[in-house]
């Protein structure tokens, strides 16, 4: 390639790239000078969060239990399979809030159920700090749910 060719072709991506910018800040304003999120609000953030919280102490609750399944404890059994349908609900949910779905307030019924379960085992463990937080998390999912 040729010195001249090369600036040519060099150029040609900035101004693509200037024009891209300048294109994406033109749609991200409305004529109202209203940016794009506020055309679209987030409804069940406080959900969202709950859910994201619960899927985060679920796992680390899942955690706990398959070390000690690991051990050979099966004591936690119960526990285990609670934090494993938690954790799949409560992603199931923080998508749909994520995007407003529908959907969210019939979902949201059942997985405070599945919460308040999980929280029922989580608090048969109460020495262990991974159930404590998981416990808690689902007790505020459970009450986020609620209000939806």
């Amino acid at each position: 390639m040729q010195r001249r060719e090369f600036i040519a072709v060099g150029s040609a991506a900035a101004v693509a790239t200037a024009t891209q910018a300048f294109a994406t800040q033109a749609f991200a304003e409305t004529a109202g000078g209203a940016k794009m999120e506020d055309m679209h609000p987030a409804l069940y953030k406080p959900l969202e969060k709950a859910t994201i919280d619960c899927v985060s102490t679920g796992n680390d609750c899942l955690r706990h239990c398959l070390g000690m399944f690991a051990m050979k404890d099966t004591s936690m059994a119960e526990c285990a399979d609670a934090s494993m349908q938690l954790v799949a609900a409560c992603n199931a949910l923080a998508t749909l809030a994520a995007i407003n779905s529908s959907h969210v307030p019939a979902l949201a019924k059942v997985v405070a159920t599945i919460c308040e379960d999980c929280k029922k085992q989580c608090d048969k463990f109460p020495k262990i700090a991974e159930c404590v937080a998981c416990g808690k998390a689902c007790q505020e999912c459970a009450d986020e749910c609620r209000k939806v």
